[in-house]
């Protein structure tokens, strides 16, 4: 599906970033897929104000490029102008749905949805702010039963959601587009920072 400023990612901001909606799936071991479609629009940061560099992108595993200091200076002056000119967005809410093919109780369900908020905590800081209303929902279709055998099953499916949700956040700000407009000047990190050479 479409990403970035789309749908509801169209007025989504992150700090004084452009937000918008992200996707990332996985297949565990066993067979299951964990999906989070994310609309990205927080209060806080997603990037570290240090290196410029994407929190959610320390979870991934694998190498990290850093933004030269260079680009990383220019970047803050450029989002220095924007804060002064923005008027903070009054109200945020990050949302998420996380969606598997596992057999899931509601109480299961339940719980998938709580661990998958330490996906959003992974990629934004400060996290769950009054003015956000972060809200997880979580779609399971039964197709898949947990392994009757092995209690703890279910742990594999929780860490997935969480992990999917930090990556689909990571898309969403990747794929957001920069606007200018009534609402005020939020630039896109891609705008500001370029593509990483392993995009793809």
């Amino acid at each position: 599906m479409a990403e970035g400023s789309v749908g509801a990612g169209t007025g989504a901001v992150v700090g004084t970033l452009k937000g918008g909606i992200g996707t990332a799936s996985t297949v565990l071991d066993s067979g299951i897929t964990v999906a989070a479609l994310v609309v990205a629009n927080a209060a806080g940061s997603v990037t570290d104000p240090e290196t410029g560099v994407l929190y959610g992108e320390l979870f991934r595993g694998g190498r990290v490029e850093y933004p030269a200091p260079g680009v990383h200076e220019a970047a803050g002056r450029r989002l220095a102008e924007v804060a002064a000119r923005n008027a903070p967005p009054p109200l945020n809410t990050t949302l998420a749905v996380v969606a598997t093919d596992a057999e899931l109780s509601k109480a299961q369900a339940q719980k998938l949805a709580g661990t998958a908020h330490d996906g959003i905590a992974r990629a934004v800081r400060p996290v769950h702010l009054l003015s956000d209303g972060d809200t997880v929902f979580t779609l399971a279709t039964g197709r898949r039963p947990l392994d009757a055998a092995q209690p703890l099953a279910l742990n594999e499916v929780l860490a997935a959601g969480a992990d999917m949700v930090t990556r689909a956040i990571v898309r969403a700000v990747r794929a957001a587009e920069p606007v200018d407009g009534p609402g005020g000047a939020w630039p896109s990190y891609e705008e500001l920072y370029g593509r990483p050479s392993s995009a793809g």
